[in-house]
């Protein structure tokens, strides 16, 4: 409004008094209008407070506490009073978990920077701190001169940058563990630090390891070949509550065993499945499985029994190529062992005092394998392993 309006409507009793008159009538509306063309504030904000106060749904008393804070120009004291209120709303809504997640923040901080404005200091200082503004807090509290409020706060911004330091040290130190093989050390680093309090870097760093957790059978590439990783000992392949599933409808619920029994030669047994497993069509129920076999499952399904250099069996299925190690497995020069654990890694063993590269770091002891991951014998040395995503049409 303009200075030459303003003297106009300042001094307008007609205004004036039709002001009065809706108010008398209950009209708050029209006297609010009326009260703001003759240039007072004062009244206009008190009767668009009234109808605020009388305002019962939330969202409407908002709207209204809102147009409250515009009505009178800045400096003017009822602009304050408007703004005082408004806070005190806004404040009581946050409190209780009335306000809208995604505009909770912003409201808040809005409240305050205009009570600052207005010399409410505590009032604005009380909205940062919901709004998790801590360094605001303090600016207002210091610029209140609360000095119990005020210490207070800086006790808590010590203790804060106390805690991200904490944080920035277990990021680091969850970090190196991954880069170094000791994933469930890490993983159970995280969990200990979330624990005590939310941490967007740390959720992060968690989330992606257990993302990378590769899922059982597990998918390696070893000796330059794509197979299925199926860890135990031993392993019942079957159509389902089996180690390795193979969905066909000849195929039993749990068809065959293959095992190996103390460094013995591997074994395979069948489980009395009514399709039964033939070799060169006489019926199959236990036996070695030698320089390899080739099998029939239900007279319809060829499966190739072969046993590596690597350490226990690879069967070969149609579209498919499995790796059982059945115990002990070759890794380069050394013997280790490679098996999913209780709670869920697949886990590299290797022999006290050996190591193999893991990426571009050496590692040693129990390795818990991530998707990604690759094994070499030295830096720049050959391929050992491979652990790759597992494909999403595996049954």
């Amino acid at each position: 409004m303009s200075l030459s309006t303003r003297l106009r409507t300042w001094f307008s009793p007609e205004a004036a008094k039709r002001a009065q008159a809706a108010e008398h009538h209950g009209d708050l509306e029209s006297a609010c209008a009326a009260y703001t063309q003759a240039g007072r504030y004062g009244d206009a904000v008190r009767v668009m407070l009234v109808r605020a106060q009388a305002e019962l749904e939330p969202h409407r008393r908002a709207l209204l506490l809102a147009q409250a804070t515009a009505i009178a120009p800045r400096g003017d004291p009822a602009r304050a009073q408007a703004w005082k209120v408004r806070a005190q709303f806004i404040l009581d809504r946050a409190e209780a978990g009335g306000l809208d997640p995604a505009i909770r923040r912003r409201e808040l901080l809005d409240a305050a920077r205009s009570l600052r404005e207005h010399g409410e200091n505590e009032l604005a200082a009380r909205a940062l701190r919901i709004a998790g503004d801590l360094e605001g807090e303090i600016a207002a509290l210091a610029e209140a001169g609360a000095v119990g409020p005020l210490e207070e706060a800086v006790a808590r911004q010590r203790r804060a940058e106390e805690a991200r330091a904490r944080r920035a040290m277990r990021f680091e130190e969850a970090r190196d563990l991954v880069a170094i093989g000791r994933r469930r050390d890490a993983h159970e680093l995280l969990k200990s630090a979330l624990s005590e309090g939310e941490a967007e870097d740390l959720r992060a760093l968690m989330q992606g390891l257990l993302a990378r957790r590769p899922s059982l059978p597990a998918t390696v590439v070893v000796d330059g070949r794509t197979m299925e990783l199926v860890t135990g000992n031993p392993v019942v392949l079957g159509r389902s509550d089996c180690d390795l599933r193979v969905p066909a409808p000849v195929v039993s619920r749990r068809h065959l065993e293959f095992s190996r029994r103390d460094g013995a030669d591997p074994w395979v047994k069948d489980l009395g499945g009514k399709n039964g497993t033939t070799l060169r069509g006489a019926r199959v129920e236990s036996l070695p499985v030698g320089i390899g076999l080739d099998l029939l499952i239900g007279n319809a399904l060829p499966l190739k029994v072969r046993p590596t250099d690597r350490g226990g069996l690879i069967l070969e299925l149609p579209g498919r190529v499995c790796w059982l190690p059945l115990g002990p497995i070759q890794l380069g020069p050394r013997r280790a062992s490679i098996e999913a654990t209780p709670d869920g890694w697949l886990e590299l063993r290797l022999p006290r005092g050996q190591s193999v590269v893991l990426g571009d770091l050496r590692v040693d002891g129990a390795v818990q394998l991530l998707v990604g991951d690759e094994l070499f014998e030295t830096h720049g040395g050959p391929l050992l392993m491979r652990v790759l995503p597992t494909p999403p049409e595996r049954p």
